[in-house]
């Protein structure tokens, strides 16, 4: 069994920690809040007092935190207490810029770093089913398979540092603009007299389903509960990531421009906490009709 440490214990990192104590390895913990801790020490997990702490008693880091800015800021800690020949593996979705940065900064410890974001949400994360997404040494990934394999079922690696990154961000980009898409097709369906429940029995079954529609109308728009799972801050940053990496590779991101304008729009709103399928909200007010089943 290996000496591993995991940071950032949030809806998903809490479950992928858990799986990974639960397959019999050691896994030291840190986390700003202390009570999910508490219930995985409770677990057979071992608490650290800091990120600096996690790294010296664990010779694989994993880490599933919320901005580029709070990766870094807690990787450059967790490197003082690093040895060389530690593999450092980012959960976190950042910038492609931002993975050849830190990696970089890793580097010079004598540290690998990996960034590998993940799809598949929370109950991916708690069922072990993810799809997690590779850039990195091919070597420091085959190291650390074994433990990506507890982690999720659909593993890539797809180059060097930062190829999983883009990946990633191509992928958060179109959850955004089905979102957005999804939300004008239900709202004018509804508002022009078609019963959602039936409109959504049609569109589940033809050409304009989506992954993004089976998500968030039957659980979040249809109930009326926007209880994030991924919540719209979350998708904001990420589709504006896409878009500066679109910009660095010039490609046009007219949708992709689109949708972050109307992320930024239901954040103004008040729904930036909510989940994702919240970006429904801002338009179901201008219409004066909501979604529901």
């Amino acid at each position: 069994m290996a000496n591993l440490g995991f940071i950032g214990l949030g809806r998903m990192g809490r479950h992928m920690a858990r799986n990974l104590i639960k397959a019999g390895h050691t896994v030291t913990l840190f986390n700003r809040s202390q009570a999910v801790v508490d219930e995985l020490v409770a677990e057979g997990g071992k608490r650290a007092s800091s990120p600096a702490e996690v790294a010296r008693n664990a010779r694989v880091l994993f880490t599933c935190l919320t901005t580029p800015d709070v990766v870094e800021s807690i990787l450059r800690q967790a490197l003082e207490g690093a040895q060389p020949g530690d593999i450092f593996v980012d959960h976190s979705t950042i910038g492609y810029a931002d993975a050849q940065r830190i990696a970089a900064m890793c580097a010079e410890k004598g540290v690998q770093f990996i960034d590998a974001p993940v799809s598949g949400g929370p109950w991916g994360a708690e069922a072990g089913t993810l799809t997690i997404m590779c850039g990195g040494d091919k070597a420091a990934y085959e190291a650390v398979l074994p433990y990506l394999q507890i982690e999720g079922k659909k593993l890539y690696h797809l180059g060097p540092v930062g190829a999983g990154t883009v990946a990633k961000l191509c992928n958060n980009l179109l959850v955004g603009i089905h979102a957005a898409a999804l939300a004008e097709a239900f709202v004018l369906g509804t508002k022009a007299g078609v019963d959602p429940k039936v409109l959504y029995e049609i569109i589940s079954g033809a050409t304009g389903n989506s992954a993004q529609i089976e998500r968030n109308i039957p659980k979040f728009i249809f109930p009326g509960n926007f209880e994030a799972a991924f919540s719209v801050d979350h998708l904001h940053k990420d589709v504006a990531l896409a878009v500066s990496l679109g910009k660095d590779q010039n490609v046009r991101m007219l949708l992709g421009a689109l949708t972050q304008q109307l992320l930024e729009e239901a954040r103004a709103a008040g729904y930036g906490q909510l989940d994702e399928a919240a970006l429904i909200r801002p338009l179901e007010e201008l219409t004066g009709v909501k979604v529901r089943a």
